[in-house]
């Protein structure tokens, strides 16, 4: 998934870093002591109790709750609790079924057979069936649908005939009993089983169609429902618990209040005074302030690295047409200084796949700063520069294009000090997001750029095909914004695709890391990742390594009724209508 990385407020910079982590450590009191955590009910007794309503926020609106539509961010950790898939990975990174009992891969990894759970219900009553897995899967990847995921699925055969309007119906997919459907595809896909872990073709109630619409109510077979009228658009989103759900006793919450559009600084004081129980938008500074605090610490969570960002180098245009420089642009950067920008949430990156990600390789050293090595490549390149003249380099002025706001304008401003120790001078051109998307995404119109690529799924797959892979360059809307087309590393991909034994699979992506490390059409700089904190009466979270912000399995152990109704309370009318409509 293309990641831009905005600020969540104007202390995203190195200096308001520095400044906040100086006071925690000398314990100055540049700022208010940070009030202590509310204790839960019964500390000593871990078993889940059954009720409450959990509050949450976020600064953004969702888009929609549709799994065949859903893409962003902010409607993502809602949807996964609407709608549960055939497979989805555990809280310990596990591929498990979920809605599918068990699942049979025949015809060498060509063909996958589901046996649906019998007798779990959608969350209007109506029973599941394969024939329902059969009408959400056609419904997803219809043409009229806007799944920003369905090419992901082109590997299903007939999906050309099915997508162009050809035929009717997918042809590979096939009910073969009641509880019993299949997927053939055209080819054996290691990567399929974790693509069914997308939102995209969880399946949906009968109430949904054959086709989307906009105006349908999300409806599905997952542990909590949207009741009518309780997503309020910039207000609050409220999911209440799905009694159909087949797991016994499941979920422990009664619901889930969602505030939508509200400022870090809003969050952070309801936080603390217990009127939100998970915070998740937090600043730099006050990352580090609650990391710091011997009281906040064992109820923080960092987060998971899914995601990669790079200088992405357009191997097209000159000088970066030329592997040389592009080598001497991944010796020269020191990756110390991009983290410094913020400490608590960003590591040194220095390969394509993100730690928390199969394939990536711990005892390998990537890219790594080298300044001397930086400065021989120059050389090589034909640009050779002396750093006590300032003579040489490359003689030209290379135009970085970047957007804003985000941590990209900070990020642009460390490169051009890396780069013009070793002769290559940047011009920073700043855009708005939209237009620095579209212009980037086209062949021959950035010589340089950020890159960044967050999981879509967690395999290796999901981030050398897209940001990569030759067959992944489209010239007016390419995710291979380096335009790198290299035939070794494409067949090597599409090999690694059709393995189906992990060792053999894993040393092909091990061999296609290196590739891109040498090759080098983006210089790795940083992973990262997002810290949260709870209250110490939210219990049984734990960040999922691809839902990171899933709460179907939490409880609350608040003192105090288990009903909890601080719905109606200080949060105002709103809050009070959407209890008042609570089972």
């Amino acid at each position: 998934m293309r990641s831009i990385r905005r600020t969540r407020d104007a202390a995203v910079s190195a200096a308001l870093v520095a400044i906040a982590t100086w006071c925690i450590a000398s314990g100055v009191a540049c700022v208010e002591p940070l009030a202590a955590p509310l204790v839960n009910a019964h500390p000593d007794d871990p078993t889940p109790r059954r009720g409450g309503t959990l509050h949450v926020a976020g600064q953004g609106e969702p888009r929609g709750f549709d799994p065949a539509a859903a893409a962003d961010q902010v409607s993502l950790p809602l949807v996964a609790l609407l709608f549960d898939g055939l497979v989805d990975y555990d809280g310990r990174g596990h591929l498990v079924g979920v809605l599918a009992e068990r699942w049979e891969v025949a015809d060498a990894g060509a063909t996958y057979r589901f046996f649906l759970r019998p007798s779990i219900q959608f969350q209007d009553g109506d029973e599941l069936t394969a024939d329902d897995v059969r009408r959400s899967i056609e419904r997803a990847l219809h043409p009229d649908t806007p799944d920003p995921f369905a090419s992901t699925f082109s590997g299903i055969v007939g999906y050309d005939d099915f997508s162009s309007g050809k035929a009717p119906h997918l042809a590979g997919v096939r009910v073969e009993g009641r509880y019993v459907v299949s997927i053939a595809l055209t080819a054996p896909d290691a990567a399929f089983l974790a693509s069914l872990t997308l939102p995209s073709l969880r399946p949906v109630c009968k109430s949904a169609g054959e086709r989307y619409s906009a105006a349908w109510l999300p409806c599905g077979a997952g542990p909590f429902r949207l009741p009518e009228g309780a997503w309020q658009h910039g207000i609050s989103v409220t999911v209440v618990r799905n009694e159909h759900y087949f797991r016994a006793g499941r979920p422990y919450l009664d619901a889930i209040v969602w505030d939508v559009g509200m400022p870090v600084l809003t969050q952070r004081f309801k936080f603390l005074a217990g009127e939100i129980d998970y915070f998740r938008d937090i600043s730099s500074i006050d990352v580090s302030r609650f990391a710091a605090d011997s009281r906040w610490k064992p109820l923080g969570d960092a987060e998971p690295d899914v995601e990669v960002t790079g200088e992405a180098m357009n191997t097209r245009m000159a000088p970066f047409d030329n592997v040389e420089i592009r080598r001497a642009v991944a010796s020269a950067i020191d990756r110390e200084h991009y983290r410094l920008l913020s400490p608590a949430t960003l590591n040194r990156a220095n390969q394509p796949i993100p730690p928390a990600i199969p394939g990536f390789l711990a005892d390998f050293a990537g890219q790594t700063y080298d300044y001397a090595a930086a400065l021989e490549h120059m050389r090589r390149a034909g640009y050779p520069y002396d750093p006590e003249t300032g003579v040489g380099g490359y003689p030209k002025t290379v135009r970085y294009t970047a957007y804003e706001p985000g941590l990209a304008y900070y990020t642009a401003q460390v490169l051009q000090q890396e780069l013009a120790k070793i002769g290559i001078r940047l011009e920073i051109r700043l855009l708005g997001i939209a237009t620095w998307q579209a212009l980037t995404h086209k062949s021959g119109r950035a010589e340089m750029t950020i890159g960044s690529w967050a999981q879509d799924y967690p395999d290796p797959s999901d981030f050398f095909e897209p940001n990569f892979a030759g067959f992944s360059i489209h010239e007016d809307d390419s995710n291979n914004v380096a335009f790198y087309d290299n035939p070794r590393l494409d067949a090597l991909l599409k090999r690694a695709r059709l393995e189906a034994d992990d060792a053999r699979r894993a040393n092909m992506y091990a061999e296609a890391t290196r590739i891109v490390c040498d090759d080098a059409p983006w210089a790795f700089v940083f992973y990262s990742h997002r810290y949260s904190v709870h209250q110490q009466y939210l219990r049984g979270y734990v960040p999922r390594p691809a839902e990171i912000e899933y709460m179907g399995d939490v409880w609350l152990d608040r003192p105090g009724s288990a009903a909890d109704a601080r719905g109606a309370s200080a949060l105002g009318s709103v809050f009070g209508r959407l209890a008042a409509r609570l089972p």
